[in-house]
């Protein structure tokens, strides 16, 4: 364990217990495949906050759709997360931008409680956590899920950049090659080419295939996210602003909800 200075309200610092990284720093070569998903899987532990910036484009029947995601991250358990995308079937205004809804999810560690602009719907409920038996190191590897210090809403973007053990778990079932380097969000990355790796649904296990993953070099996280179908990006995910050990005060996660709202649990 290594201790980290906290930012307490007044602004004063205490010490905060974190699990220290087993790999603190990537070699100044060309890591293999095996170390840097090493390293991956341990991203979370190499700071105390977090704020990042998704924005993810993928194209579907309808055009092309653009999703910009907000993350607020502060060790152990705390956690926002502002996801503004484009309403469907909405019109576009005169300047061609289409209007968007938001969708908020906010953290203690203990209780979740979520905002939807769209149906302005809000819920406060217990944390759903990952039940502990599954990170068993008697485990097999494929198995196994490493627990996270700060839980994010599962299935989702900001998680599976954050925590990318699961991600690089799955990615690594088709061939994996170093691809080189990039700069992405102000920042050194290593590029990542896998093909075609294994899909649950049908219409994307496909032969041609192709995952371009980008990793910050510092970190751990994820950076960039492509998927191609032959020559064709269909979903591409990228941090444009990534700032480990970020000033955030308090009142980040608070989440601000409607008079007029409709709880449902």
């Amino acid at each position: 364990m290594t201790s980290l200075p906290e930012l307490r309200r007044d602004g004063s610092e205490h010490a905060l217990d974190l699990p220290r990284p087993s790999l603190i720093a990537l070699p100044e070569t060309a890591p293999t495949i095996e170390e840097l998903f090493a390293f991956m899987r341990e991203a979370e532990r190499r700071f105390q906050t977090l704020r990042m910036r998704i924005v993810e484009r993928s194209q579907t029947a309808a055009g092309p759709s653009d999703t910009t995601i907000e993350l607020w991250l502060a060790h152990p358990g705390r956690a926002k997360v502002i996801e503004n995308r484009p309403i469907p079937g909405a019109v576009a205004s005169k300047s061609g931008e289409l209007p968007t809804s938001y969708y908020v999810w906010v953290s203690d560690g203990e209780r979740v409680r979520t905002y939807d602009s769209a149906t302005n719907v809000t819920t406060n409920r217990r944390h759903r956590h990952v039940p502990g038996d599954i990170s068993d190191p008697a485990l097999p590897a494929f198995a196994r899920v490493v627990p996270s210090i700060t839980e994010l809403p599962m299935e989702s973007l900001p998680e599976a950049f954050v925590h990318p053990a699961g991600l690089a778990r799955n990615l690594a079932t088709g061939p994996v090659v170093l691809a080189g380097q990039a700069h992405i969000a102000g920042r050194e990355a290593l590029v990542l080419e896998i093909r075609h790796p294994r899909a649950t649904l049908i219409e994307t296990d496909r032969p041609d295939r192709t995952v371009i993953l980008g990793v910050d070099r510092e970190t751990g996280v994820v950076t960039l996210l492509e998927e191609r179908v032959g020559d064709t990006v269909t979903r591409h995910a990228e941090v444009t602003y990534l700032e480990p050990d970020a000033p955030i005060r308090d009142d980040a996660f608070t989440l601000h909800v409607p008079s007029d709202a409709v709880t449902i649990f």
